[in-house]
């Protein structure tokens, strides 16, 4: 028997990449980010003179999110295009921004509303956001581990996704409630779909995440 046949790993352990694949975390990352731009175009677009617009608090937040957005949006182009050097380059940028973002979402938790006060999308906003933090830490560490990197940070960000997808429903006059749990749900499934592809299974971390908030609105409702 051929010696390179036994070294070659089982069936349900090769990895299949086809145009789906292929393009999959940078089309995510670039629909999150036209997501987030349609779900605050009312502070930069219609509504620019609202009081959130000169707090520098908000501000701040609000230009990390969007340079984080955008990195994650060029560093999934650089794996589509298999420009690993440029990659790594921007990866530590890319994780000092996100962790000022990181910091700045801490903060606005600390000054905003009391927990027992908050409605049940704000608490579970609150449970997730830990997660979150920790899901980025764990992505820059296991960055050696591309299919673990990608999955931490892109799960940790579809668990954030409930502000920017209810904000898009209040943005396009359409009714939050049915637009937000809707498009969530398909970014999940486009997940689930690449897994199915590319792994031949659901990832762990993506059934897992995907429980883990439904478990929560569970409890939170």
């Amino acid at each position: 028997m051929n010696i390179l046949m036994l070294l070659k790993p089982p069936v349900h352990m090769q990895k299949r990449s086809n145009l789906y694949t292929r393009h999959y975390f940078f089309g995510l990352s670039l629909t999150v980010l036209i997501i987030g731009l349609i779900a605050f175009s009312d502070n930069f677009l219609f509504d620019v003179g609202q009081e959130s617009n000169s707090d520098p608090r908000f501000i701040v937040h609000g230009l990390l999110m969007y340079a984080w957005l955008g990195v994650t949006v060029v560093q999934t182009n650089h794996i589509r295009r298999l420009n690993t050097k440029a990659h790594i380059r921007l990866g530590v940028t890319g994780f000092v921004i996100a962790l000022l973002m990181i910091l700045t979402i801490a903060y606005l938790n600390t000054i905003g509303q009391a927990y027992s006060e908050l409605p049940f999308f704000g608490k579970a906003n609150r449970i997730f956001f830990p997660v979150f933090a920790v899901m980025i830490l764990l992505a820059y560490l296991k960055r050696d581990k591309p299919e673990l990197h990608k999955h931490l940070i892109m799960v940790g960000i579809l668990l954030m996704m409930e502000p920017m997808l209810s904000r898009v429903g209040m943005n396009t006059g359409t009714d939050a409630m049915v637009v937000a749990p809707l498009l969530w749900l398909l970014l999940w499934i486009s997940l689930i779909v690449y897994d199915i592809i590319r792994l031949r299974s659901i990832h762990f971390l993506t059934y897992s995440g995907l429980i883990f908030l439904i478990t929560v609105y569970a409890l939170v409702m």
